[in-house]
């Protein structure tokens, strides 16, 4: 496991380092995107009973947001963002 969590942060680390504000703004929006929509999506389905259990899936559902949005918009070349967060 403690590989696993290097491996992790040692990409988030590449992804970020591109030295660009936008590209910071979108991993920060794609970290708030991806922990609401599992948070919104636990309460819809009436399973939130507000664990830290819960709350610990919801930030790595929100790092695993960081990481594939990053890659996609490399490999989509995608510059744009809407501006917003939620």
């Amino acid at each position: 496991m403690p590989r696993l969590r290097l491996a992790l942060c040692g990409l988030m680390i590449a992804l970020l380092s591109a030295c660009s504000v936008n590209n910071t703004s979108n991993a920060s929006c794609d970290f708030v995107r991806g922990t609401n929509n599992n948070q919104s999506m636990r309460e819809a389905s009436g399973h939130d009973t507000g664990s830290a259990d819960e709350r610990q899936e919801d930030v790595s559902i929100g790092f695993l947001s960081v990481i594939f949005g990053g890659i996609s918009r490399a490999l989509s070349s995608e510059h744009s963002s809407d501006g917003k967060c939620v």
